[in-house]
């Protein structure tokens, strides 16, 4: 049997000798100075993680809504087994995208728990593929791997000039895959230096991964890991895998 519970009531069992008024007061300042030890938790829920370093982290969002009121939330989570384990979180004050700044901010949190040299890469969609939270990766030499829209501009580390990535990606035939043969730079003047490997799923539908300390070889079987925290949303429910969608989608 479940019930609620207030603090009113919870006041009212309170020690005979005290007025309830007060212990309300009393248990009001309480909640409102509270804060949950969300660190804590984070190490609660990577002991059971059924591995060892190194990890295969990946980042994303869910978005669904409670009635008019959109729950969002970005998550970073340990990828086996079919299934992603949660260590970090955020939950965004708003429906949409999220920008740089909150992906780096859940980078930091989650690194509090995952020291870098612990992860075989950070695998991610294409949201946080901004040069900034690229930056923020190399600054801090994690591995990654991290799908680009196919109008993302690349081109020489210098800078001097860039195309757009789905220029080099047209030349390949629908179900191959092929390497850029030098790395190349994402974000301008001062960009972060990438691996790329560029496919063709379909007619129009492209694969392009950018990576950085990662095996070339493994990027595409590697990306494949970013299903894992898809299964973990729709366990929980808020989200559906497309049923015979492409798994790269």
């Amino acid at each position: 049997m479940q019930t609620t519970t207030n603090l009113a009531e919870l006041a009212s069992a309170g020690k005979p000798e005290v007025e309830t008024d007060s212990t309300y007061r009393r248990l009001q300042r309480f909640f409102a100075g509270f804060e949950f030890g969300y660190q804590r938790l984070g190490r609660f829920l990577l002991d059971p993680v059924p591995t060892d370093p190194p990890y295969v982290a990946v980042l994303d969002r869910t978005e669904w809504h409670f009635g008019q009121k959109a729950v969002n939330v970005l998550m970073i989570g340990i990828a086996k087994g079919g299934i992603a384990y949660p260590v970090a979180w955020s939950v965004l004050e708003h429906g949409g995208g999220s920008g740089a700044d909150k992906h780096t901010e859940l980078l930091k949190q989650f690194l509090r728990l995952v020291e870098p040299d612990e992860l075989r890469a950070l695998v991610a969609d294409r949201e946080p593929a901004g040069s900034n939270f690229l930056k923020a990766l190399d600054q801090r030499e994690i591995p990654f791997l991290i799908r680009l829209k196919k109008d993302r501009r690349i081109g020489p580390p210098s800078g001097k000039w860039s195309l757009p990535v789905k220029m080099f990606a047209r030349a390949c035939q629908p179900e191959q895959t092929s390497q850029l043969p030098a790395p190349k730079g994402l974000g301008g003047a001062e960009s972060v230096e990438c691996q790329v490997t560029i496919g063709r799923l379909e007619e129009d539908s492209f694969l392009i991964l950018a990576g950085q300390k990662v095996d070339l070889d493994s990027m595409p079987d590697l990306y494949r890991k970013r299903w894992e925290i898809l299964a973990f949303f729709a366990a929980l429910g808020v989200q559906r895998l497309r049923a015979g969608g492409h798994p790269y989608d």
